[in-house]
């Protein structure tokens, strides 16, 4: 039983916090989540704003060049899902402070941040 419980914790950092694996893997996967969220959406953000400048479907020369309205609604896509990131990131990042907060975890942001507006 010892074996398995030694095998069951994970080890952060210096400071030796020892989490369960399944705590360390839960953290993990909503990282890689996130992540290939993000990639995704600018992605999407890119190839919306990309098209308005260009005038023309995913940015292809050699297809019919977008219609005035098209532009804009182009252009319209891509600002309304970089606020759609906006929102889903700002709602993680909240729930990271709050759990934080509740774990009495300062959170380096946030205490760089704090240094930031002392030395103004």
């Amino acid at each position: 039983m010892q074996h398995k419980k030694k095998n069951n914790v994970v080890g952060i950092g210096h400071n030796s916090n020892n989490y369960s694996h399944e705590q360390y893997a839960k953290v993990v996967n909503s990282l890689h989540r996130m992540l290939k969220y993000s990639q995704q959406e600018l992605n999407r953000v890119e190839r919306f704003l990309d098209q308005a400048f260009t005038k023309y479907p995913f940015s292809n020369p050699n297809q019919t060049k977008l219609k005035e309205f098209e532009v804009h609604e182009s252009r319209a896509d891509g600002m309304r899902t970089a606020r759609k990131y906006r929102k889903t990131t700002n709602e993680h990042i909240e729930e990271i402070e709050a759990r934080a907060k509740a774990e009495g975890i300062e959170l380096d942001y946030a205490k760089e941040s704090k240094d930031n507006s002392d030395e103004s």
